[in-house]
């Protein structure tokens, strides 16, 4: 699975931290998320969508990270759709660069603003992944497809969900494409792109979005 990003929220006293994720939540919520603290999620179409404050490396700013999981193939882990962290996702992407723990009123709104904007920008692109699946080349795909992760292993998140939308020869030239990429040195990575023809395909659990609970150290 690939790591979460390095950074916790630490160098700010907890009553500053607090104040911010509770002033940034009414207009998450507004946005149709669950959730508190530092991770939110929503269900929409085939996907779980996750936003994430993340803390930086020194504690003094914070980071925005958008998740979007397709809900009919494994999560990064095989991670419980429910209780999903941005980190766990397929496609990924940053909110602008990064936020100061001591922020203003206006600086707030600002940061409302893009969320508001980029995360409909990024979600509504995942949300073409079932139709683009149909028709897209791999190298198409993976222009489309293959933020927050290299591109050998978004071949492998993409195959799947080819075979699971029953579009094998897609599915086939996905998993040719990701053993380009990979190389011989990836043994794991190889033998998960290979498995993906070999396997049965499986229709994942629909997740119940869960409430928020104490994220990891990131």
């Amino acid at each position: 699975m690939r790591p979460p990003l390095n950074g916790s929220i630490v160098g700010q006293t907890g009553d500053v931290v607090k104040e911010v994720l509770k002033k940034v939540g009414p207009s998450l919520r507004a946005l149709g998320f669950r959730g508190s603290g530092q991770n939110y999620r929503k269900r929409e179409g085939d996907f779980v969508f996750v936003i994430n404050f993340q803390g930086s490396r020194w504690g003094d700013n914070f980071y925005v990270n958008l998740g979007a999981q397709p809900v009919f193939i494994p999560a990064e882990g095989d991670a419980d759709l429910g209780k999903l962290k941005e980190y766990e996702c397929f496609l990924r992407r940053r909110v602008g660069k990064e936020w100061p723990w001591q922020i203003s009123d206006q600086s707030l709104a600002s940061l409302e603003a893009e969320i508001a904007n980029a995360q409909a920008r990024f979600f509504a692109n995942a949300q073409t992944l079932r139709s683009a699946l149909a028709s897209d080349s791999p190298d198409e795909l993976l222009r489309k497809f293959s933020s927050g992760t290299t591109e050998a292993r978004a071949t492998l998140h993409l195959a799947r969900a080819a075979k699971h939308l029953g579009h094998l020869e897609a599915a086939r030239r996905l998993v040719d494409r990701g053993l380009e990429l990979a190389g011989d040195a990836a043994t794991g990575l190889r033998a998960e792109l290979l498995r993906v023809l070999q396997e049965p395909s499986q229709t994942a659990a629909q997740p119940a979005v869960a409430a928020d609970e104490a994220s990891p150290r990131r």
